[in-house]
């Protein structure tokens, strides 16, 4: 299930949006969900409620948060989510660049315009979406290694930290690490309890790392040397 919203205080244009993106999805046989917003503060409250989504079509110019702002806050929680703005306004240029849109579209938009642009979105999450697979209570689960933040463990359990909330499963962390060792997602055990996402590192200090969502955690003794190296190779590959 891919998750879209479309945010635009103009009724007639959230309709609009909403049908061009049901007859793109249905054309490529895609299972989507639209979620539509008149401002941004509905659309943060949404995120806040139930997790972040994969793609988010913004208008600029809205009452009270313009699109510019939404975008920046949903930016300082999720980095991945891609975001389309659709506006007539083009003196949010700078402001826009600082939040990393996938795409800039004119008003008004039509189908034609807009496919290909979900058409390379859809790609580009395509290229992330690996899978994380576990099973609790005798039930398999699904999740997108690209929203997990991290992996916890306390005592026999595994936590699940994602952008999402939080799941948990009974598992041995060595055996989870050798499990993510075959996927392209990057992961880095810096102790004997946290497995993290490096997409989610926000800073790496001597005795510890930083998550994005300000999280700290205690970089054990025995994997030092292995965090240092980590961090070397992306300050060459950066």
């Amino acid at each position: 299930m891919i998750r879209i919203g479309i945010c635009d205080d103009v009724t007639e244009q959230v309709k609009i949006q909403q049908q061009m993106l049901e007859n793109i999805a249905h054309d490529l046989c895609l299972n989507v969900e639209v979620g539509c917003f008149q401002s941004g503060e509905d659309l943060l409250c949404e995120i806040e409620q139930k997790g972040s989504m994969d793609i988010i079509l913004l208008d600029i110019e809205m009452g009270g948060i313009n699109g510019v702002e939404a975008a920046r806050l949903i930016r300082e929680k999720d980095n991945r989510v891609i975001l389309i703005f659709i506006s007539f306004f083009d003196q949010y240029c700078k402001e826009m660049i600082s939040v990393q849109p996938f795409a800039f579209l004119d008003k008004p938009v039509s189908e034609e315009q807009l496919e290909p642009v979900i058409r390379r979105a859809l790609k580009v999450l395509g290229e992330k979406d690996e899978i994380f697979e576990y099973t609790y209570k005798k039930v398999s689960h699904k999740i997108l290694l690209r929203k997990i933040r991290y992996f916890e463990s306390d005592k026999r359990e595994i936590n699940i930290h994602s952008t999402d909330g939080i799941y948990s499963f009974y598992k041995k962390l060595d055996e989870v690490e050798v499990q993510l060792e075959k996927t392209d997602v990057k992961f880095l055990r810096i102790s004997k309890s946290y497995l993290v996402n490096m997409n989610y590192v926000k800073e790496f200090r001597y005795e510890k790392v930083v998550m994005d969502d300000g999280k700290e955690m205690r970089i054990g003794p025995r994997y030092k040397d292995k965090v240092r190296e980590s961090y070397f190779e992306i300050i060459r590959i950066s």
